[in-house]
């Protein structure tokens, strides 16, 4: 009974500093500070590190360390904040009755992917209306290529045979006009399409990974959000954005745009995509890869997609047309 007080003190001081990462965390959220590499990468693991503030908050109650207690409600107040969108996010835009459907496949291939044949049979099987192709290097881009029967996906516009830089659109609707673009040093695809007589703006991005490149991927990110900004078109913006809701840029597009993410809309907003390779730990713990969309169009369906080889999963999404033709 006698070291039970020294147990309890080195118990407490172990909380203290169990808190204070998470507090450093709290505070690059409310100040949006990134910048540097092991930042971007800590914010996230934003939800997996601020929810361990409960039983020490819990704890702290009942053994009546009021202190600790208070401290602890300041990480779960901040996740409970960043995660409000997620869990209180507003209904999906009705569809008009007379809209056509645009169903996209999205997969970020992974320029080095060992099984391309695979992945290229993967992606076909969906048959969807158009295809979203990240990271479309060579021995991908040839074996969709060959796995294509001849005439399907007539309209494509593609930087291809550049590594992880590769990107492709691939459409079965025309394109009506736009084409690969450089959106701050890094290769997108900007289109317009006609889906059965309604125009509809593709805006494909893969910016810079921030464990790569943080200044960069924050400075491609604001350059996304700027040309996007106020589209005159039903807009989707699509892509591996190397960011999630836990990155304060990724937070700042959004809320610039006004666009909406189409997992968080229908209720997925808690899904993971990266990363897939079985081979890597730590096991799938954020979602990177987005569909966010504009007004004039919504989501009315999401699915994951698996491409062997990838160390991402893709996904299916269906839009429809909110207003009338």
């Amino acid at each position: 009974m006698a070291d039970r007080p020294a147990r309890l003190v080195i118990l407490e001081t172990l909380a203290w500093l169990g808190l204070l990462p998470m507090i450093g965390l709290c505070i690059a959220q409310w100040f949006g500070i990134e910048g540097r590499r092991t930042i971007t990468a800590f914010q996230a693991l934003t939800p997996w590190v601020l929810v361990w503030a409960l039983p020490i908050a819990l704890i702290a109650t009942v053994t009546r360390r009021h202190p600790l207690a208070l401290t602890a409600l300041v990480p779960l107040a901040t996740l409970l904040v960043l995660s409000y969108p997620i869990v209180f996010h507003a209904d999906a835009p009705k569809v008009a009755a007379d809209s056509p459907h645009l169903t996209i496949a999205y997969a970020n291939l992974l320029y080095s992917n060992p099984v391309p044949a695979q992945a290229a049979e993967a992606l076909l099987q969906e048959d969807v209306d158009v295809m979203v192709l990240v990271e479309l290097d060579t021995p991908l881009h040839n074996a969709m290529v060959r796995a294509t029967p001849a005439g399907d996906y007539p309209y494509r516009v593609e930087r291809a045979n550049r590594g992880s830089e590769s990107i492709g659109v691939w459409s079965r609707f025309p394109i009506e006009s736009g084409g690969a673009v450089m959106v701050s040093e890094r290769p997108s695809i900007d289109v317009v399409l006609n889906v059965d007589g309604r125009s509809v703006r593709l805006f494909a991005v893969h910016p810079y990974p921030p464990t790569h490149d943080a200044v960069g991927w924050s400075r491609q990110l604001k350059a996304i959000s700027e040309r996007a900004a106020g589209s005159t078109l039903p807009i989707i913006v699509m892509g591996d954005f190397n960011g999630s809701r836990w990155h304060p840029s990724y937070r700042a597009l959004l809320e610039k745009t006004g666009l909406r993410d189409s997992h968080e809309t229908l209720g997925h907003g808690w899904s993971m995509s990266w990363p897939m390779d079985e081979g890597l730990l730590p096991p799938p713990f954020v979602r990177i890869d987005h569909a966010l969309f504009g007004d004039g169009i919504t989501p009315l369906a999401i699915a994951d997609l698996e491409a062997p080889g990838s160390d991402h999963k893709g996904f299916v999404v269906t839009f429809g047309f909110t207003q009338a033709g």
